[in-house]
């Protein structure tokens, strides 16, 4: 799931794209209106597959291992989609481990014959406090790539919130980008089409409205960074890690053969996904036409070895025990 927010824009009455605007939402503290959209599982999949083989872990070092069969155990997925990380996570741990997506939306949610039965998925959105029953039970929560779902202002309340969801000594864990970039691969490559596709998300940004489109580094305000905004939420322990896309391209064999491509075509979808939501809307500036024609574009780059790069930030605190 990615929210992207339509500013002052009107939203027209209808919309027919791969992303399916399914609603509204405008965020605490902010006038703008955030249409929900709906992304293709594949391409999440694919994302949550090359951003773990980035990273080299599903969970962070610094998170104890799961304690003995048996025992229990709860983990908690926010703004889960097609549930991947869990369903990814599940083997790896034992199988009385109790395992919980959360999204505002379950279009993307796997089917209920097709996952284990510890692994249940529901609707909430990560804004709004979560119900008595689950405060307190987790012993970890992770969050994914909810950068451009996070109003700016709001985005320490989310952290507070999803605090209250973990048991005095569990792990907060959240997964996000920044630092996009395009780089030729081939001299006299154009890049004019990637570069129009990114630059046409700046206004997002530069509204405040999100965290960053993608996460940025002075976290959630210009008053100190990440690290420091997670401490101020009372959390401790507190790490910080940043790969680049790039640390893979060195050993593509098998697998990954490619990856800069198939990353590259992944974020492209993503942002074009975005910005065709804005197809007809008045005053966007998109038409079906000039849409088409960008997207075309972008292939006819990334076909000539154009790609990106991005830093996948990796940010783990602990809950105190007191």
């Amino acid at each position: 799931m990615a929210t992207i927010p339509t500013l002052p824009l009107t939203r027209p009455s209808t919309a027919e794209s791969k992303s399916t605007m399914t609603g509204t939402d405008a965020q605490p503290g902010s006038s703008v209106a955030y249409p929900v959209i709906d992304e293709l599982p594949d391409r999440l999949n694919e994302q949550h597959h090359i951003t773990t083989a980035t990273l080299g872990f599903l969970l962070h070092p610094h998170i104890p291992p799961p304690p003995p069969p048996g025992t229990p155990y709860k983990i908690a997925d926010i703004g889960t989609g097609t549930g991947i990380f869990l369903l990814s996570l599940a083997p790896t741990l034992p199988p009385s481990t109790h395992l919980i997506g959360f999204d505002i939306t379950p279009s993307s949610f796997p089917p209920l014959a097709s996952h284990p039965p510890n692994i249940t998925f529901t609707t909430h959105d990560m804004l709004t406090p979560f119900p008595p029953s689950h405060l307190s039970t987790f012993d970890v929560v992770t969050a994914r790539f909810l950068s451009s779902a996070t109003p700016r202002a709001a985005w320490e309340q989310t952290i507070r919130n999803l605090v209250t969801l973990l048991k005095p000594g569990g792990w907060l864990q959240w997964i996000d980008s920044c630092n996009f970039q395009v780089y030729c691969a081939v001299p006299g490559t154009s890049r004019a089409a990637c570069r129009e596709v990114y630059k046409e998300l700046e206004p997002f940004r530069a509204e405040g409205a999100v965290v960053g489109l993608m996460m940025r580094d002075a976290g959630a305000d210009a008053s100190g960074g990440r690290e420091e905004v997670w401490r101020g939420c009372g959390l401790v322990e507190v790490h910080e890690d940043v790969f680049s896309t790039d640390r893979l391209v060195g050993d593509q064999g098998g697998e990954w053969a490619g990856l800069r491509e198939k990353g590259t075509r992944n974020v492209m979808e993503c942002f074009l996904g975005c910005l065709e939501g804005l197809v007809g809307v008045e005053g966007s500036g998109w038409t079906r036409e000039r849409w088409e024609g960008v997207k075309a574009k972008v292939e006819d780059e990334v076909r000539a070895g154009v790609y990106h790069t991005l830093d996948q930030v990796c940010l783990v605190g602990r809950k105190p025990v007191d």
